[in-house]
């Protein structure tokens, strides 16, 4: 697959590591599950369903089930394959942590509960990364003040994220070994 799956796609994937699902299913353990993180339209969820199966990750049939004709998807290897690549790789963007990052815990926690500090240990050497080229990187306006507040209030972010994912180090560590 050229493209790289959008994030909803990977909770797809996620969601279809537990079996085979059809999309409203899939719609209504999105909403039951995943509301404090994740909120889809139906016609998002449909399109990354159509996506990814276009991409040879997960594999539909139809199905009659109570009645009603439904179109029910699987996992396939790839889709596998490709959703443990996710889950196990720290996110590209410190905004991506409120939703993508709380997602990888989440189905992390559920299929494999010991590999929650690795994920949070690997986030948190990339906010680290991220936060020395912050430090160290040339403005392109040397000494212009509005810059520098930028810098300034995209390090707090970064140290605020950092602090946060110490935390959660600390619990997971303690939690997840028990």
């Amino acid at each position: 697959m050229a493209e790289a799956p959008f994030p909803v796609e990977f909770v797809v994937l996620g969601l279809l590591a537990r079996g085979p699902r059809h999309g409203y299913e899939l719609k209504k353990e999105i909403e039951h599950e995943l509301w404090p993180i994740w909120h889809i339209a139906t016609s998002r969820l449909y399109l990354a369903l159509a996506r990814l199966e276009r991409a040879g990750l997960i594999r539909g049939e139809s199905r009659s089930t109570g009645g009603r004709a439904r179109r029910v998807y699987r996992l396939t290897a790839a889709g596998e394959e490709r959703l443990w690549e996710w889950l196990r790789s720290p996110v590209p963007a410190l905004r991506d942590l409120r939703v993508e990052f709380l997602a990888k815990i989440y189905f992390l926690l559920e299929l494999s509960p010991g590999e929650v500090p690795g994920l949070i240990a690997a986030e948190i050497e990339a906010l680290e990364r991220l936060r020395d080229k912050l430090q160290h990187e040339e403005l392109p306006y040397a000494g212009s003040p509005i810059a520098e507040c930028v810098r300034g209030f995209r390090l707090g972010q970064v140290d605020a994220a950092l602090a946060w994912l110490r935390t959660l180090q600390g619990k997971f560590s303690e939690e997840v070994v028990r």
